[in-house]
């Protein structure tokens, strides 16, 4: 081993290696180290191990310390050396001072194009600015709105400058007014174009650059389409039943806007039906001229000893199908010679009225009755159905604007009703509070349905409405649900007291004890239908109406010759007792009011005309058609055989 002075070479590294300095250690750095012009940064350092530091020329600094400066644009990497007793080291800090950004601006004009005279608004904003001007110098900030108008075609630039610490920015934007157009109309027509009495038509038409749509009516009253702000849009209305006919009507359709008024013309029509116009030539010929006079006041009758010459209402309740059949025509037809004769039947029947009892009420008379009991005034039912047909008549003139020369004459007749059929029946005699009889409450609910229309009266509205809702209900719980060949019906009972025991009524010879005859249950039907076009009343519904319709083609058509049955049972001998009674004979009225069902069931329709030989159905079996709506009758007046062609009239008008 070698040795230095007596100490080993390893000895010697030892002791250098245990007393060794380490060099300076530390860090420069700038706080923040990238700013923008105008910004401060701070120099910050600290080192150990270290006795003297020196920036990059020369300067003593120390070893530790802060200096803050604003410096100008540009990226700087600055070198440091510190020294100690370990030797030396170098150090290095880079600062970014960054130029100040430009202004940036947003203009905007919106909309960015438009007609002459819209609003136009232009829109501001911007950064990094301290001022922005318009085109001619004027200060308006660094941001802002500002709507005007302007009447002048054409693109208009405008350019505008923005300011800041960083320098100027130009901004260019623009916008573009066209001429205005002119509103524009198109598509106008009525759908269908040729409507049939009965039916709705609608009005549609689509418009573009509009504030207003109208047009005039007949009267030269303005309709108002359309009113609001400038736009486009589309128009439908859909009419009420036509009730008019029309031949070839001139509606025109005007739309205003900024850019003028346009105009755009289409054309309607309404015309009868085909075969409402044959129904109609077939009721007119069974002489109606004669049906008034029939309403007479010379029915002799031996009372006390004394022959009397007194008014008879069997007629007039006879008169309660003619008036039926009258109003229903009229309603498909738009005849108003049809309801004008309505009205003369029902007046001649209130000037026949005598008061016999010194009471205040009228009375009329019924001869069959009085031969049967001796009482002269033992007609109530007989009176109920006649002012069935008095009500109905009321309340269809007052209903149609058309009818308006005749308002006086029914508005009176409403007071007559009134008092000498409702009041008298329902105040001084009590009977209409506990009615069971299916057929009665049909009369006195036609009755109270269409008096109750146009009645100024609080007390009798109530009395009415309560009437219809009350027995109405008796009613509808007299309709016993069956089902037979497949289809829900109704064998409508004559009436069910309490317990439930149903009871014979109008005639004994029926085959199903308690089941009304066809003839009478044509009042009951009739008021339930009417009832159901009125809304039902919480009481009767469509499901009422299809029942009862299949009541007619499962039950009152027998299934092999598609004839009416007498009476409404689901058993073979409902088509076979016709014998002596005249229920069974009274073809015609078996058909008449039960056909007001055919305007719900099409197929029920078409049976009917097939037997009137109007048109073609497919019926089987398929023959030459018996016509037994043509067969007279014998009740007197004649009144009944039409009404069937008035019903079925109104149904085609209803389902066309």
């Amino acid at each position: 081993m070698k040795y230095i002075f007596g100490i080993s070479v390893l000895a010697i590294a030892a002791m250098q290696g245990a007393h060794a300095i380490s060099k300076p250690t530390g860090k420069f750095s700038f706080q923040p180290s990238t700013i923008t012009v105008g910004e401060s940064s701070t120099l910050r350092w600290h080192v150990v191990n270290a006795t003297s530091c020196k920036n990059q020329w020369g300067t003593e600094i120390g070893t530790s310390g802060s200096y803050t400066t604003t410096p100008s644009v540009g990226t700087t990497e600055y070198q440091f050396t510190c020294t100690g007793s370990g030797g030396r080291a170098a150090f290095k800090a880079r600062r970014v001072v960054k130029p100040r950004p430009l202004p940036k601006a947003s203009f905007a004009y919106h909309p960015r194009t438009a007609e002459i005279g819209t609003p136009i608004t232009l829109k501001w904003s911007t950064e990094h600015a301290t001022s922005c001007k318009n085109p001619w110098g004027t200060e308006v900030g660094t941001s802002g709105r500002y709507t005007f108008t302007s009447n002048r075609p054409g693109t208009v630039s405008y350019q505008f400058t923005c300011t800041g610490p960083g320098g100027n920015t130009k901004t260019t934007t623009s916008y573009t007014l066209t001429p205005v157009s002119k509103p524009i109309i198109s598509n106008l027509k009525y759908t269908p174009n040729t409507a049939y009495l009965g039916q709705r038509q609608t009005l549609k038409f689509s418009y573009s650059h509009a504030s207003k749509c109208y047009a005039y009516n007949s009267e030269g009253d303005e309709i108002v389409y359309y009113e609001g702000a400038q736009k486009s849009g589309n128009y439908s209305w859909t009419s009420e039943r036509r009730t008019n006919l029309v031949d070839n009507y001139e509606l025109k359709v005007f739309c205003e806007g900024k850019g003028g008024t346009t105009q755009s013309v289409t054309n309607y029509s309404v015309s009868e039906n085909p075969t409402v116009t044959f129904l109609r030539h077939a009721f007119k010929a069974r002489a109606l001229h004669n049906w008034v006079n029939n309403i007479h006041c010379n029915t002799p009758v031996t009372i006390d000893g004394r022959v009397h010459n007194v008014c008879d209402v069997k007629n007039m309740y006879n008169t309660w199908l003619g008036i039926d059949g009258l109003l229903d025509l009229y309603l498909a037809s738009g005849d108003s010679s049809l309801a004008e004769l309505a009205l003369q039947i029902s007046e001649k029947y209130r000037s026949t009225g005598q008061d016999k009892n010194a009471d205040g009420y009228l009375d009329w008379f019924s001869t069959p009755l009085f031969y049967h009991n001796g009482n002269m005034y033992d007609h109530d039912h007989y009176e109920w159905r006649a002012g069935a047909g008095v009500a109905r008549t009321i309340a269809v003139i007052l209903d149609d604007p058309q009818l308006s020369s005749l308002h006086s004459r029914a508005k009176s007749l409403q007071v007559f009703a009134e008092q000498h059929i409702w009041r008298k029946w329902y105040a001084k005699y009590g009977q209409f509070s506990n009615l069971k009889v299916t057929h009665f409450i049909g009369r006195v609910g036609t009755i109270a349905l269409f008096l109750n229309k146009h009645s100024s009266d609080p007390t009798l509205k109530n009395q009415y409405q309560s009437f219809i809702k009350n027995r109405g209900q008796v009613l509808k719980d007299s309709l016993e649900h069956i089902t037979t060949n497949g289809a829900n019906a109704y064998n409508i009972r004559c009436y069910a007291p309490a317990g439930g025991v149903a009871q014979d009524c109008a005639s004994n010879s029926l085959p199903v004890g308690g089941t009304i005859d066809v003839s009478h249950a044509g009042d009951t039907v009739a008021f339930i239908v009417e009832a159901y076009l009125a809304g039902g009343f919480g009481v009767f519904d469509h499901q009422d109406m299809m029942r009862l319709s299949n009541t007619v083609t499962q039950l009152i058509i027998s299934d092999l010759d598609q004839r009416f049955r007498s009476n409404v049972c689901s058993i073979d001998a409902c088509s076979k007792n016709r014998g002596s009674d005249p229920y069974y004979r009274n073809i015609g009225a078996y058909q008449s009011q039960w056909a007001k069902l055919a305007q719900f069931d099409k197929t029920l329709l078409d049976i009917y005309l097939y037997w009137l030989s109007t048109q073609n159905i497919n019926v089987t079996p398929r023959s030459a058609p018996e016509i037994f709506i043509d067969h007279s009758q014998s009740l007197p007046g004649g009144y009944s055989t039409p009404n069937i062609l008035g019903n079925i009239a109104l149904a085609v008008a209803r389902t066309q």
